[in-house]
């Protein structure tokens, strides 16, 4: 039961996330605050805290890491949000989101690159959210 209800909150959670990510190319604060404190409770009454929660939580960690080192060509807020799904999913959860997350962001960067090539248009310096992408991403992987 307390599983479903944290996929639940979870599948909210990332769907205000990206759609915030997708219309502002930022996520607010309140956000992550209330998701961080609803992972954490949830965490708690399913009696999952310890390591493996903190794991997951290290893979947001090293995304704000990887952030700080290119000067933000990650997003600060994409690493936050990964540090708080990590108080939602287990670790390997939380890493294949991110992998396949990044496979499905890199394959229409890609389309928009050579789309870009073939009518002569530069998008080169094109930003591009990152958290729209993770929605199907996430549905596939509570589906299968």
């Amino acid at each position: 039961m307390v599983d479903s209800v944290n996929k639940i909150i979870f599948g909210l959670f990332l769907l205000a996330a990206a759609w915030e990510d997708g219309r502002e190319k930022a996520v607010s604060v309140w956000l992550f605050q209330a998701a961080g404190i609803a992972g954490l409770i949830l965490a708690l009454l399913q009696g999952d805290i310890g390591i493996e929660r903190l794991l997951s939580c290290m893979i947001g960690v090293g995304l704000l890491l990887l952030s700080r080192l290119t000067g933000e060509a990650i997003g600060m807020g994409d690493g936050w949000f990964f540090v708080v799904s990590g108080l939602f999913l287990r670790t390997f959860l939380n890493l294949k989101l991110l992998i396949y997350g990044a496979f499905l962001n890199g394959v229409v960067c890609g389309g928009i690159y050579l789309l870009g090539c073939l009518r002569g248009r530069d998008y080169k310096k094109k930003t591009i959210p990152f958290l729209p992408f993770l929605v199907p991403v996430w549905i596939g992987l509570v589906m299968i």
